[in-house]
């Protein structure tokens, strides 16, 4: 198979790839009573928009979204807070994230950070993928959203990926967002502390509440 058919061949099969994972997040998600009126459901709603083309580097974006499969043929999907460990990662077929995550690390602290301004919500979304994929990258990518602020990152991205940092330090989750498939391969919550004031940590992030979150584990298929 020439060169160029190749790549193309790859590249479609990493669209489909994350076109179905993003068509079963909502399968799920269309399962569970989703408050459209709720701000979270706004303030999500409002980061991830890319009708207005209002990033400045198209060819880092391109990069990202190449790298780790993240499509922008449908809309973005908001960010529920059901992360499943071990299993939501980007694509094995999608591009070569170390050499990416490399570069990334190799940045300077004032240089150019995939932010929202920069890539847009679509590169953001790629970034998160990234840590998620790589635990000693997750932290640097955690704090460099975390110090951007609410307008360069999703805050509801950020908890998500704080989480994820706390258990691979061997702390507990504050957000609730991270999930284990048990024994019988259903899905639980990771040891979490203080899930009595979860809701409140969550709606300060942009998150749905804790039971959407839960409802949405309970209908992912395994």
């Amino acid at each position: 198979m020439p060169r160029l058919e190749r790549v193309l061949a790859v590249a479609l099969l990493v669209s489909v790839v994350t076109s179905t994972r993003a068509l079963a997040q909502n399968t799920a998600a269309s399962t569970c009573r989703i408050d459209t009126t709720g701000a979270w459901y706004a303030k999500q709603r409002a980061f991830l928009d890319e009708s207005k083309h209002d990033w400045t580097n198209d060819s880092l974006r391109t990069t990202l979204l190449s790298t780790t499969g993240t499509s922008t043929t449908t809309r973005l999907p908001l960010q529920l807070g059901v992360h499943v460990l071990g299993r939501d990662t980007v694509p094995a077929s999608a591009g070569d994230t170390q050499t990416l995550i490399a570069q990334l690390r190799s940045t300077p602290r004032g240089g150019t950070w995939p932010l929202r301004s920069v890539v847009g919500p679509a590169g953001t979304r790629a970034m998160l993928a990234l840590g998620q994929r790589d635990s000693t990258f997750a932290p640097m990518v955690m704090h460099r959203m975390m110090e951007a602020g609410e307008s360069e990152s999703l805050g509801a991205d950020v908890a998500t990926l704080e989480d994820q940092v706390r258990l691979a330090a061997g702390r507990k989750q504050l957000f609730g967002t991270q999930f284990r498939a048990d024994a019988t391969g259903r899905l639980v919550l990771a040891p979490m502390e203080d899930s009595a004031h979860a809701d409140m940590r969550r709606e300060g992030a942009g998150l749905p509440p804790l039971g959407l979150s839960l409802c949405v584990a309970r209908s992912k298929k395994n």
